[in-house]
């Protein structure tokens, strides 16, 4: 049976509206819509099963993202055109599917895969003139010692060591932020506290994720590295 199952990436959105659900209603959402398009989704084995659903990253509560990433395991193959088209009439314009692809069945979780992503901010009460300044001051920087306090939880990394690239672009009402930031299991750099060490007086809109970088495993390097040769 494992055999037949296909795994299929799905790239959508999640606009807005629906910003403030949390990652367990969006795991939920996507289940009874695959349900309800009749697609052969696949489970766990055991006395709870599980939908086969594994995200890329879950998003932060109150982000909108452009671009997030969910694969779905099925019992049984469906080309990527039925599958989209199925799952569209079951799902809302706040979390439409942008794009699927097939991957390897057996290749890592998108998680694990997951090393970077991208996030867009517009800020206000400051010139871009102000905050162009203060990244180069940041940039410049070899380490930043971060506490970040979240509830009881306490967690303390480099912040610098999160940070790849920062730009703005002015426009109407403020300044757009792009930043591309560390998102692995190793460090994961969150965007409001990049802007925190920026420019903390500077009032944010709503943050937004518009991509998410994955690290794609190549077949060949991998039998390169497993056997000393390409097959």
């Amino acid at each position: 049976m494992e055999e037949q199952q296909q795994r299929l990436r799905v790239v959508f959105q999640k606009l807005e509206r629906v910003r403030f659900i949390s990652h367990l209603d969006v795991l939920r959402y996507w289940e009874r819509a695959i349900r309800r398009a009749e697609l052969p989704l696949a489970y766990s084995q055991g006395f709870t099963p599980h939908p086969k659903l594994a995200f890329a990253a879950p998003l932060p509560l109150g982000f909108v993202g452009s671009a997030e990433i969910v694969e779905v395991t099925l019992r049984e193959r469906v080309t990527t055109a039925d599958f989209q088209s199925r799952l569209a009439v079951q799902t809302s314009g706040d979390m439409a599917i942008k794009t699927v692809h097939e991957v390897p069945s057996r290749g890592p979780s998108p998680q694990a895969l997951t090393k970077m992503a991208d996030y867009e901010v517009v800020l206000a009460d400051a010139s871009k003139e102000e905050i162009d300044a203060a990244i180069a001051d940041f940039l410049e920087l070899e380490t930043l010692h971060w506490v970040e306090q979240r509830g009881e939880k306490t967690r303390e990394y480099d912040l610098r060591a999160a940070v790849t690239t920062l730009r703005t672009h002015q426009e109407t009402g403020g300044v757009r932020l792009s930043m591309r930031l560390a998102c692995s299991q190793d460090l994961t750099g969150r965007p409001e506290q990049v802007v925190a060490a920026l420019f903390p007086d500077a009032g944010a809109g709503i943050y937004t994720r518009t991509g998410i970088i994955l690290a794609e495993v190549s077949p060949a390097r991998k039998a390169w590295r497993l056997r000393g040769r390409y097959l």
